[in-house]
């Protein structure tokens, strides 16, 4: 069966289809909750997933959509990825302008699958030991063009499952969409605490500081992890961070004993499929102030940021790491610096974003891509090995899903991914939130705790409750 694409009558929001839908595990919501030109305007809603790739520990697996039956198994991640995906069919069916993802893989990556590209010191404590990897195999969803208004059904046979039960499964998800949207869900959480006292904290920016003037690094972005009592839907949870908080790359994903309510607003690497090439696209964020309620004081803010020389060599730093990233598997000549310094407004922050492209070679894939430039450089510092190494002996806990990314991967060869901060994770009885920033050689200590809370305050209100 040739893939399909074909508009479809619904009347729901991205966030209401999803709800019809269950909001379960092997499903996953793609939102552009915030629509940004040139950037989103997108969202997806998959169906029940036919496989799971996933990585814990050494292994990588594929399983079948009853849990049961190992489908393929590999030692790398990325060969895994890339393996999964040589399976999928060849994109035939025809497109609306913009749709990037009519099925493929879909899910996160974790911040430490950097353990199968460099050699790097266990120290931190893996809690929760959550997958570092896991992807859906989507043969089925529903994706939303908001400029225009609607919405397309898309499907796919794969050479997963059995074909007479997808059917069913998709016939399944036709019909939950078009049914009433469920009452929404409720959540109650305690007040957050960080694992890093903040006086911890402040020692631990210092001694990056003393890192940097022994000239072991020239910055490293530090992190600390909140955590909570919680109790409820964590699917409500993410309503309540996305109505204080759209953002172009908010998503949800819920797992076996877990749930990822993400509201991103920076895109990692996107991978278009040009008549000149396959272009790729990095858009770091590095440079940050808070917002001010007052539209004067405000922009002052702006201002300063956009000529501050703190947060302007931050980000160039990230900048200069990202081309050498991408120049590993980038075309010759064709990595560019499109944009610098532009400041970006977000509703508890103003921060520095750049723009990167480049082409990729003709022998290249995704895999080989993601490898060249994982994790993302925003999250590590520069260089970005030693930053790593100095970030594992600092943390407490080991960053699990935050500092990864979240997207999709095309059947077509497409991808697009956004990087994992401003997000909450739900695992058991308790929610996390990681933040974090850059530590540069003039970094204040205590201006460096403040930027993080200044990250994390929308989530924190949200989990309060407060509107």
């Amino acid at each position: 069966m040739k893939p399909s694409i074909v508009p479809a009558t619904l009347h729901a929001t991205p966030q209401d289809l999803y709800a019809r839908l269950g909001a379960v595990d092997g499903t996953v919501l793609l939102e552009s909750s915030k629509q940004m030109p040139g950037l989103s305007g997108w969202s997806w809603v998959t169906g029940p997933a036919v496989a799971t790739l996933e990585t814990r520990g050494a292994r990588t697996t594929l399983v079948d959509a009853s849990g049961q039956h190992v489908l393929g198994e590999w030692a790398d991640p990325f060969e895994a990825l890339a393996a999964v995906l040589s399976q999928l069919p060849a994109d035939t069916a025809a497109r609306p302008a913009g749709l990037g993802f009519a099925g493929g893989l879909v899910g996160y990556l974790g911040y430490d699958l950097a353990r199968f590209v460099e050699r790097l010191p266990a120290i931190a404590a893996d809690e929760p030991a959550l997958p570092a990897m896991r992807l859906h195999v989507c043969d089925h969803l529903y994706a939303h063009d908001h400029a225009s208004g609607t919405w397309y059904w898309c499907e796919m046979a794969t050479p997963w499952g059995d074909a007479e039960t997808r059917q069913r499964v998709w016939a399944t998800t036709r019909a939950c969409a078009t049914a009433r949207t469920p009452a929404a869900g409720r959540f109650q959480a305690g007040a957050p605490q960080s694992r890093t006292a903040p006086a911890r904290y402040l020692g631990q920016v210092q001694q990056v500081l003393d890192f940097i003037a022994a000239g072991d690094i020239f910055q490293a972005n530090l992190s600390h992890r909140l955590e909570a009592p919680f109790e409820g839907d964590p699917f409500a949870l993410y309503r309540a961070l996305t109505a204080r908080n759209p953002a172009p790359f908010s998503a949800y994903l819920p797992g076996d004993g877990f749930a990822i309510a993400s509201v991103s607003p920076e895109r990692f690497l996107k991978l278009d499929l040009t008549p000149a090439g396959r272009v790729v696209t990095a858009r770091p964020i590095k440079g940050t102030l808070p917002r001010e309620a007052d539209p004067v004081r405000d922009d002052a803010q702006r201002l300063a940021l956009t000529h501050s020389v703190k947060d302007r060599a931050e980000n160039l730093m990230i900048v200069d790491l990202m081309r050498n990233d991408l120049g590993r598997v980038a075309q010759v000549g064709s990595v560019k610096v499109e944009r610098l310094f532009e400041a970006e407004p977000h509703p508890s922050v103003w921060q520095l974003v750049s723009t990167i492209r480049a082409t990729l070679q003709e022998e290249k894939g995704v895999a080989d891509l993601l490898r060249a430039c994982w994790p993302p450089g925003s999250m590590t510092g520069a260089p970005k090995v030693r930053a790593m190494e100095i970030i594992e002996a600092l943390e407490p806990v080991r960053r699990g899903p935050y500092a990864g990314a979240i997207g999709y991967f095309d059947a077509s060869g497409a991808m697009d991914l956004s990087v994992v901060i401003r997000t909450a994770i739900v695992h058991g009885s308790r929610v996390m939130l990681q933040l974090g920033g850059a530590v540069v050689a003039d970094s204040d200590p205590a201006k460096e705790l403040a930027e993080t809370e200044a990250k994390g305050r929308f989530i924190v209100q949200a989990l309060a409750g407060v509107r």
